[in-house]
């Protein structure tokens, strides 16, 4: 009897599955990225490492949408980053529900990414093939993504000719501090044929003040060669890009310019000055053949009483549609006194770090 009732048990949730899977479309998907790497100077040593991520980072996701009619659909997103080397998971992608429309748009509450991913970071190498590596000192602008929003509402609009815009508001969830580490964002961009262009703007107050608002704390430039955790009062950055494809090479050219104030660090809880980054980047990508892809790009970076020189170099050959290999190489040369970090490292005790890895990605 028990077997019976356990048969028609599995059957009827077989069943309800069916029913459910029938009227939506979910979608897993992720990819796994590791290699080795050589670093010149991390605290005055060299360093020989197992990475992991140094383009997109490794991470699973399902994705799906379920259809509501009218041409609107429920739409969901879940993500999760992790160490493809040492296991660990990160909470640096997006999770998200909301409503899609094909006339009006999509509206999504959750976890999620800034207008700055989404119209400005795509014309850095770093939003794009060159992955985290190729970052501006510190991701001071975020074109690399390492923080995302939480508590937050995002729109973005439908493509009008090519058209296209959005915005993004995260609250504090602070009862009594609406604005206490709350954070919004606009961004607009354009699709059209060989040229593409778009711009975007976030401002942030009391960022890293509460565990729970919209942003984590930034690290910042510190005295010397070291970095430290920074709470910012204010947070303000913009960013124009724009890319020009022709034939096999995409050519690419982006400004951003990242200010903070209100600067308290978290360790010594001391106050510190002011800081601002104006970045300058200029990039390109070459289909050389149907297998392998060139990258290159160069930044400098003025900051307050500092700069930094970056330059880049990539090469990806696909072994597949769904799995490649690369070899990278970044320099980064800092001014006297300011530290030299290349993204995802730690500090350089000199002026000067190189970093030369290589890799082998597998999308699912």
């Amino acid at each position: 009897m028990s077997k019976w009732i356990f048969a028609s048990f599995v059957g009827a949730m077989l069943a309800v599955l069916s029913t459910t899977c029938g009227a939506q479309n979910v979608a897993l998907y992720g990819e796994l990225d590791a290699g080795l790497a050589y670093v010149s100077n991390v605290n005055g040593n060299p360093q020989y490492r197992a990475t992991s991520g140094l383009i997109d980072g490794s991470y699973w996701g399902l994705q799906g949408n379920e259809e509501l009619g009218g041409g609107s659909r429920a739409v969901f997103r879940l993500e999760r980053g992790f160490s493809a080397t040492s296991g660990e998971d990160f909470n640096d992608h997006p999770a998200y529900v909301g409503l899609q429309s094909d006339a009006l748009g999509t509206l999504t509450v959750g976890h999620q990414y800034d207008l700055i991913h989404d119209d400005f970071a795509p014309y850095t190498l770093t939003g794009g093939t060159g992955g985290t590596a190729f970052a501006h000192p510190f991701d001071n602008d975020n074109a690399n993504n390492t923080y995302l929003a939480r508590n937050s509402i995002k729109y973005a609009s439908s493509s009008f000719g090519g058209f296209s815009f959005g915005g993004m508001y995260a609250f504090s969830n602070g009862a009594g501090a609406f604005a206490n580490n709350r954070a919004y964002s606009i961004g607009a961009s354009y699709q059209g044929g060989a040229l593409s262009a778009g711009a975007a703007w976030l401002h942030a107050n009391g960022r890293g003040n509460t565990a729970d608002g919209a942003y984590d704390p930034v690290v910042l430039p510190g005295l010397n060669t070291d970095v430290f955790d920074a709470n910012v009062q204010t947070q303000n950055t913009y960013g124009v890009g724009a890319s020009l494809t022709m034939g096999d090479f995409v050519f690419g050219a982006a400004w951003s310019r990242s200010t903070y104030s209100g600067v308290v660090n978290i360790e010594s809880g001391d106050a510190s000055p002011s800081v601002g980054f104006s970045n300058y980047e200029v990039n390109g990508v070459y289909q050389l053949t149907p297998a392998v892809s060139l990258a290159g790009m160069y930044s400098y970076t003025k900051g307050s009483g500092a700069h930094w020189n970056e330059a880049a170099l990539q090469a990806s050959y696909a072994l597949s549609k769904r799995t490649d290999a690369y070899v990278e190489a970044i320099y980064q040369r800092a001014s006297s006194g300011a530290p030299a970090v290349i993204n995802a490292n730690d500090p350089s005790s000199s002026s000067s770090q190189l970093m030369i890895a290589t890799g082998i990605r597998h999308h699912f």
